[in-house]
């Protein structure tokens, strides 16, 4: 039996080895070529994942800049709502059909259906003694005091037939619950009508509501000249005057709202053509109510005063 030969290692040739160099340097280079290949396509996908994050970032950018925009809009919006007017007095589209119209001047002229109430800044609580006897007597349009609103106002029937209508005074909005806290005294044709919300604080014997403070009418001064255009702006610059005004022994009895939001809503029947009403609102902060406390300061109170046709079919 024959033996193999061992096997042995013959060294290579050198056209042997430089073919091996050639093979090796050949699978270097497609290695490397493959790695620049996968760096190319890394790069690539690095370029579009940061241009993807740029345009997102830009779009985030429009984006706050809109909601920042809308913010400022809102919020000049609410500015305009809360600090323009106190009060707003319209005439619906029913009345005005009929003829009711609204102004701001004795004399009836500058008929409007709508008319805006100037607005009282920086107010601190006063009481009802301290409010002027005159109020109902000073000028048409707004003429308020230093911490008091006051309007004054004719609504005229230019109609042909005589006809009701209904008058319908709203806190469409307060602040702080500023509302419960004020009083609203209404004037038609001379004769005064105060408005109070119920008191929501308790008394600790009868667990009963507490009554509102007593009131009386005010003395009218004898040969009393009303102010002027001028003295009524300065008026309302004027340190408050804190002398209780002269009343009489008649009672003016408070009334309570009609609800959370309704001062009021009563009817004047037969305004025949030609009538006027003369209407006088004042609104303060009465300083002898229990809900008149340092958590309304700041707030504010915004009425809306409606006339509309009584029984009209809608």
């Amino acid at each position: 039996m024959s033996k193999k030969k061992p096997k042995t290692d013959e060294p290579f040739t050198p056209e042997q080895l430089a073919k091996l160099e050639t093979k090796g340097d050949k699978d270097v280079q497609l290695q490397r070529q493959k790695e620049g290949l996968f760096q190319r396509y890394n790069a690539k996908r690095d370029s579009k994942a940061i241009a993807k994050q740029v345009k997102w970032k830009r779009r985030a950018g429009v984006a706050l800049v809109v909601a920042v925009s809308v913010l400022l809009i809102l919020y000049i919006i609410s500015w305009l709502l809360t600090t323009i007017g106190d009060l707003v007095i319209s005439v619906d589209s029913g009345a005005a059909k009929k003829g009711i119209t609204i102004s701001a001047n004795e004399d009836g002229s500058d008929a409007q259906t709508k008319l805006y109430a100037n607005m009282v800044k920086d107010v601190t609580n006063i009481t009802y003694d301290w409010l002027p006897a005159t109020l109902d007597m000073e000028a048409f349009g707004s003429h308020n005091g230093r911490n008091y609103m006051a309007y004054t106002f004719q609504l005229t029937n230019n109609g042909k037939e005589t006809v009701d209508y209904i008058s319908t005074l709203k806190a469409v909005r307060a602040a702080k619950s500023a509302d419960e806290a004020c009083r609203i005294m209404v004037y038609r044709n001379g004769e005064p009508a105060v408005y109070a919300k119920e008191n929501m604080g308790l008394t600790t014997d009868d667990k009963s509501p507490e009554p509102f403070e007593k009131i009386f009418k005010k003395v009218i001064p004898d040969n009393y000249d009303a102010p002027d255009e001028e003295e009524i702006k300065a008026a309302a610059e004027e340190p408050q005057n804190k002398e209780a005004v002269e009343v009489t022994d008649e009672e003016l009895v408070i009334n309570q709202w009609d609800d959370d939001v309704t001062v009021f809503s009563n009817t004047r029947e037969g305004i025949a053509p030609g009538d006027t009403d003369k209407y006088t609102i004042v609104m303060w902060i009465e300083g002898k109510d229990p809900e008149c406390i340092d958590d309304i300061r700041s707030g504010y109170v915004k009425l809306e005063w409606f006339f509309s046709i009584a029984d009209e079919e809608l």
